[in-house]
């Protein structure tokens, strides 16, 4: 049985990944900074629901002290928890969007979530990363290639840099761990969630992409990133 932490799992593309890992017959740790909405799976027995703000070292470490009391090991990490240019924020997107607007605050909590939040995770989970392999996914984002398909004219300053900041940590990260634990990053794809309202593939559609990448995995691919589909996603 698969042993999974899940970051930012209460909603979109995490409560996606939860759904489909636990139909999977998986055991699922999800990490939420508020469980009520998925308070209609608390009963499930392969679940269990843990605090977790990846911007707080002490959260961090609670959570994964709370994992070691059911098992002994995890197959996988999913840093899923992000935050985009509204909810970073509070709709306020000028505040990392536009050059005379920009609030050094306000992008240094961007990077906190999106960059550093994932490798404080990692840290704390790489001793229970002892299955062989075990894989960790760090969900990234389009807005992070330099050859962005789908490119805007917002030059979204802390969304695109803190995820391109993403991609370059997992990539080093391949230099730092034992070859068991492989990594990639991802762009999930247009995901229907609260962070893209206008998004068209279902939360649970796309996390079963991401994880069919994991399932066919090839090992020169360790640290590299990914497009949903399983192509590898031009820098």
């Amino acid at each position: 049985m698969q042993t999974v932490l899940i970051t930012g799992a209460s909603q979109g593309l995490g409560r996606g990944f939860v759904e489909e890992l636990l139909d999977a017959g998986a055991r699922v740790f999800a990490g939420v900074r508020s469980s009520t909405s998925l308070d209609d799976l608390a009963g499930h027995e392969q679940l269990t629901v843990l605090p977790l703000d990846v911007s707080d070292d002490e959260s961090i470490q609670q959570a994964v002290a709370a994992i070691t009391t059911h098992v002994d090991h995890l197959d996988m990490l999913i840093n899923n928890a992000g935050v985009n240019k509204d909810s970073a924020t509070n709709n306020h997107k000028e505040l990392v969007c536009a050059i005379d607007s920009l609030d050094r605050a306000s992008l240094l909590a961007m990077f906190d979530v999106n960059t550093i939040g994932p490798m404080m995770v990692l840290k704390q989970c790489k001793p229970l990363l002892t299955a062989k392999p075990s894989f960790v996914i760090n969900v990234s984002s389009c807005r992070a290639s330099f050859h962005d398909k789908w490119n805007s004219d917002n030059p979204n300053y802390g969304y695109s840099a803190s995820k391109v900041a993403l991609n370059m940590m997992t990539a080093r990260s391949v230099y730092d761990m034992p070859k068991t634990i492989q990594t990639f990053a991802v762009h999930p794809g247009d995901v229907h969630t609260s962070m893209n309202p206008a998004g068209e593939t279902k939360p649970r559609t796309a996390a079963r992409h991401i994880l069919d990448i994991a399932s066919k995995w090839d090992p020169d691919n360790n640290g590299k990133f990914f497009d949903c589909s399983g192509e590898l996603y031009p820098l």
